[in-house]
């Protein structure tokens, strides 16, 4: 039996609000069931209408949470060697960026000194000029990053903000 692919995206106003926030250093979290198309919202119109420095990064497996810090300081165009304050201290300035962590609530699985790793996240999501926009199936608040989460807007995308083609 054939079936077809269906896309999602968000309504109009509701992705108008999730770029202007991004593009003015709020972080997000956008989250709903998989397969409901929150990536294909990110890679095929957000990623393209930001007005950020932006940089993707999918947390599918296999991947190694010190791969991902050095991804990010690569992504910016920052020496790697660098220490994570003075990766921070760089991002923080010059013009706004946003920082894309598609598949986020894999994160939390995946490393044994995750409090280490939410601090060095938590940096980032504290800077003024820097979006960071997770991707996840649930709110944050489900995988007990509290005080992570504190830093963030949920944003749900279902059924009722979207539209299918």
């Amino acid at each position: 039996m054939n079936q077809k692919l269906v896309k999602m995206m968000l309504k109009y106003q509701d992705y108008k609000h999730l770029l202007c926030q991004t593009n003015n250093g709020k972080n997000f979290n956008l989250w709903g069931r998989s397969t409901i198309g929150k990536t294909y919202v990110i890679q095929q119109a957000l990623l393209k209408d930001t007005s950020c420095e932006a940089l993707y990064l999918a947390l599918d497996y296999p991947f190694d949470i010190d791969s991902i810090f050095l991804a990010i300081s690569m992504g910016f165009e920052l020496y790697a060697s660098a220490s994570w304050q003075q990766i921070v201290q760089s991002l923080s300035s010059g013009s706004n960026k946003l920082l894309v962590l598609d598949d986020f609530d894999r994160l939390h699985c995946s490393t044994d000194d995750l409090s280490s790793d939410l601090s060095k996240l938590k940096m980032l999501a504290n800077l003024d000029n820097l979006s960071l926009l997770t991707v996840s199936r649930q709110p944050l608040h489900y995988f007990n990053f509290q005080s992570f989460a504190d830093l963030f807007e949920d944003f749900q995308m279902d059924e009722s903000n979207t539209h299918v083609f």
